[in-house]
């Protein structure tokens, strides 16, 4: 699946140097890209899940799964859903956003 991207803010104005110095390293090495592109096809094929479900099944972790589907919304890509439980936590579930459906 191919995909475009635009970059945005990764860290907040206020947030220490060492977030914005992270940020940048995972913008500009590609791996944010990745992370996106990997995210974005998993909710693809499996929409409706919650971050922790797509961490688990991308072998990607929670933490840097959660940060990519807020980039992919942010970006109009996805869309969050009613939430549900995951290890006793609630959580959203994610959804490609209609027009997303168009484009595959």
């Amino acid at each position: 699946m191919t995909t475009s991207f635009k970059p945005s803010p990764i860290s907040r104005s206020g947030d220490p140097i060492t977030s914005h110095l992270a940020g940048s390293e995972i913008t500009q090495s590609g791996q944010r890209l990745t992370l996106m592109q990997q995210c974005l096809e998993y909710v693809t094929r499996n929409p409706g899940q919650t971050a922790g479900e797509i961490g688990d099944g991308t072998g990607l972790g929670h933490m840097r799964v959660e940060r990519r589907l807020s980039d992919l919304k942010n970006q109009g890509k996805l869309k969050q859903g009613n939430h549900r439980q995951w290890h006793g936590k609630a959580q959203v579930t994610w959804w490609l956003v209609e027009e997303q459906l168009q484009l595959l």
